[in-house]
């Protein structure tokens, strides 16, 4: 480093002191030079690594019971993320978001508990929970605490269940959801569900959909809709071999019957009481224990037996 310098008289010299020389005669600068290559290496060494995406390359978050089979937990342990449950897809899934569950069976309670999730299984997808405990369903759709609307798509799942108790005692539970979530769409498309100590389907709140489903050898109802806010419609669906009632409607609950077979079931295809929802004609409705239809809609909509 060079150094000018203004004397009195107006002169200028330029001064270049000696570099800095070590006891042992070497250069400290040159020494400090030699010695950044070794640094390089330990400073990338002490940054965080690269963490592997939550997603596959769509942008969905991926259920693979092969994981769940080898008691990995962490999806960041695949490039493109895999987790072993369902439950832990949903926990960090946001709104708006697609998790795909792979064929296997996972012994787990499943809980959605906030609109804008898309929950698509692959065939042979099968949540199966069995406990000892009472009103633990195997899947809930909880909008409860919800802060906002929107949707809910649940596609594909074979639900299996077992849970001792008689009320809210449902494979598939859906509680009243949060008045910001009242206008939430819940849409249950192609599920296989069966109970060995309740009801297949509950629904005690909100706008649920069941298109092109089956539920079935349910120990009590196959489906129940209850109470004045559990409204939507049941589609193209089988609800076959239940030791109560196919459908039981009551308190006010107002879902539409279309296009469904009611048949087989031990006491009626469809209990109506003091209810406000449809049962179209075009219903297939036969070989029920104890009739057709018992009671009526307080609409007075027609029941076709």
């Amino acid at each position: 480093m060079a150094i000018l310098t203004v004397f009195a008289a107006g002169t200028t010299a330029i001064l270049t002191p000696a570099p800095l020389v070590s006891r042992r005669g070497v250069s400290i600068a040159a020494a400090s030079a030699s010695l950044l290559p070794s640094l390089l290496p330990l400073h990338t060494a002490l940054a965080d690594p690269p963490r592997k995406s939550l997603t596959d390359r769509s942008g969905n978050y991926v259920v693979d019971i092969q994981k769940a089979a080898a008691g990995l937990e962490d999806p960041l342990a695949e490039p493109e993320g895999a987790f072993s449950t369902i439950t832990a897809a949903l926990a960090v899934a946001p709104a708006g978001s697609t998790v795909l569950v792979r064929a296997g069976t996972y012994t787990e309670r499943v809980f959605v508990t906030r609109p804008g999730i898309q929950l698509l299984a692959e065939p042979g997808a099968v949540v199966a929970w069995r406990s000892d405990k009472p009103y633990e369903a195997a899947l809930t759709v909880d909008l409860s605490e919800a802060a906002s609307g929107g949707s809910v798509t649940i596609s594909g799942l074979t639900v299996r269940h077992s849970s001792p108790s008689i009320a809210q005692n449902y494979a598939v539970y859906v509680p009243p959801p949060s008045r910001a979530a009242s206008a939430t769409k819940v849409e249950l498309r192609d599920l296989d569900v069966s109970s060995s100590s309740g009801s297949g389907l509950g629904v005690e709140g909100g706008d649920v959909t069941l298109l092109s489903s089956k539920v079935h050898d349910c120990r009590n109802h196959g489906l129940v809709f209850l109470g004045p806010t559990a409204r939507g419609a049941v589609r193209g669906c089988e609800l076959a071999k239940n030791k109560l009632n196919g459908v039981l409607l009551r308190d006010g609950a107002s879902p539409a019957i279309e296009g469904s077979r009611l048949v087989n079931n031990g006491a009626y295809g469809a209990s109506l009481i003091d209810c406000r929802g449809s049962l179209a004609a075009g219903n297939e409705i036969r070989g029920n224990g104890k009739g057709g239809v018992s009671g009526e809609c307080d609409d007075g909509d027609d029941a076709a037996v």
